[in-house]
């Protein structure tokens, strides 16, 4: 693009880009001004796998204290790992962080361009962009490390930059080395809607024979990365990247994560609140206006399968829910076209709804004094640690220890699963090996095993049925966490 065009597609869409500058702008100022420690779970798990990826310098998958991590693809836990080595003077929890929120900006200008082509109307694109902003989870998905923000990234740079085919392969290979085999999810899309076409003869086979050549060369250019890890990882591979991480959560409730039938829908109506209920009415005035435009058709409603499918799944987690928000936004904001033709009504309807959004963003849900994370006892018992002791093992508490047994009995675990104990980012403040312990008999043992500089962690429950830990020295207590020294 030209400069002179640059120009002019600024000026053309100057409210969008003003409205990114500013969100870059307020995010941005949270995330410096008030540095939170990192989230456990979703930020500690990628942070430190990816800082191990540099430290071991091997690239193939994540790495967790030592352990090649099977049930993820690289890029993530990689990009973040290289973003604290590239930004090394400023805090990881500000970089990374940073980090995300450029990549969500890129996303909620490719939600713009992907909605503007569906209605050609820059108020209503604009709308949708600002509603999908200020959703709850995608609100925090932005200021947190993460691979949902990826994934969506590249499913809608795929459909975006469809005709352009490298571009559209390296967004192909953003959301499947993101997120793996939900990353093909634009293929099959694609795939499916040019079939639709041809048996609906709407187009000739030359054209089909062109988009599917592109496709399937995309498919099997994007597949060797899986072949590679076949050959090299054989069963392990295909056992926990494959079946556990894939078809497992699709068929049965794994670890954690249960929740109702309507866990997807209930969970889509609290984020939207009355959008929710305008969003039904949006659907069926979309089907109905653009019901003989399959194009336009299948680019609104891009997004709707994956949410249909993840009611399917027996595994219930709330930021799968992250492609649809978008699409739900769409849907919200549609029914406003009726008044397109009466510009001033038009106008001041989308005004109105804009500032509701951001009204309900700025008070109700308190934008500025949402955080994600916060100092806990056991962030404090890390770094306190790091210095003292040369590893750490921290036997979970009664509670804990008996729910992982109980699910371990169902077959509700997978491989993975007790890599983490209950808080791993201790592993990223403590810097050194930690040893979650899930078994009584395991921490007696260690007890009596324990090397001079190794540390024990257990809950004040334990500390007063165990005397066993009274013959070590209790360097700390930090909540009910102590922490003891051989």
């Amino acid at each position: 693009m030209r400069k002179g065009h640059i120009k002019n597609y600024l000026e053309m869409h100057s409210g969008l880009f003003l409205f990114l500058c500013l969100y870059i702008v307020l995010v941005g100022y949270k995330l410096i001004f008030h540095t939170q420690p990192f989230y456990d779970w979703d930020e500690s798990l990628y942070v430190q796998s990816g800082k191990e990826m540099f430290e071991r310098k091997f690239f193939l998958f994540p790495v967790w204290q030592g352990e090649p991590w099977l049930d993820k693809p690289p890029l993530v836990p990689f990009l973040y790992g290289l973003i604290m080595r590239l930004f090394f003077f400023t805090s990881p929890e500000v970089s990374t962080r940073l980090f995300t929120l450029a990549v969500a900006s890129v996303v909620l200008f490719f939600v713009y361009i992907l909605y503007l082509r569906v209605v050609g109307r820059r108020l209503f694109a604009f709308l949708a962009v600002v509603l999908t902003t200020f959703t709850p989870i995608f609100l925090q998905r932005t200021q947190m490390v993460n691979l949902d923000i990826f994934l969506l990234l590249g499913w809608l740079g795929y459909i975006i930059f469809f005709n352009r085919f490298w571009a559209s392969l390296l967004f192909g290979a953003i959301a499947i080395l993101s997120k793996s085999l939900i990353g093909f999810y634009p293929l099959a899309m694609m795939s499916l809607f040019y079939l639709y076409l041809f048996f609906r003869k709407k187009i000739k086979m030359p054209e089909l024979q062109k988009n599917m050549m592109k496709i399937v060369l995309h498919g099997l250019m994007l597949s060797l990365w899986f072949v590679a890890m076949l050959i090299l990882y054989k069963k392990a591979f295909f056992m926990q990247h494959i079946i556990e991480s894939h078809f497992k959560r699709v068929s049965s409730s794994i670890e954690f994560h249960f929740g109702k039938r309507t866990f997807y829908i209930d969970l889509i109506r609290a984020q939207f609140g009355i959008f929710f209920w305008v969003s039904i009415v949006g659907f069926f005035l979309f089907a109905v206006k653009y019901f003989k435009n399959e194009k336009k058709l299948f680019w609104g409603l891009y997004l709707l399968p994956w949410f249909l499918f993840l009611n399917l799944t027996k595994t219930k987690i709330f930021w799968y829910i992250i492609p649809a928000i978008p699409q739900f936004a769409f849907l919200s904001i549609f029914p406003i076209t009726i008044l397109s033709k009466k510009r001033l009504a038009y106008m001041v309807v989308g005004v109105i709804v804009c500032i509701y959004i951001i009204y309900r963003a700025f008070i109700p849900d308190a934008f500025f004094s949402t955080f994600y994370s916060k100092r806990e006892h056991y962030y404090d018992l890390a770094l306190f640690a790091r210095e003292k002791c040369d590893t750490l093992s921290l036997l979970l508490s009664t509670d804990v220890r008996e729910s992982f047994a109980t699910l371990e009995s169902m077959g509700l675990l997978i491989t993975t699963s007790k890599w983490w104990g209950d808080h791993p980012s201790i592993v990223y403040y403590f810097g050194k090996r930690v040893n979650f312990i899930y078994d009584m008999d395991v921490f007696k043992e260690k007890v009596g095993s324990l090397r001079i500089n190794e540390c024990l962690v257990v809950y004040e429950e334990n500390y007063k049925t165990n005397p066993e830990v009274k013959n070590t020295k209790l360097l700390k207590k930090f909540g009910q966490l102590y922490l003891f020294k051989k």
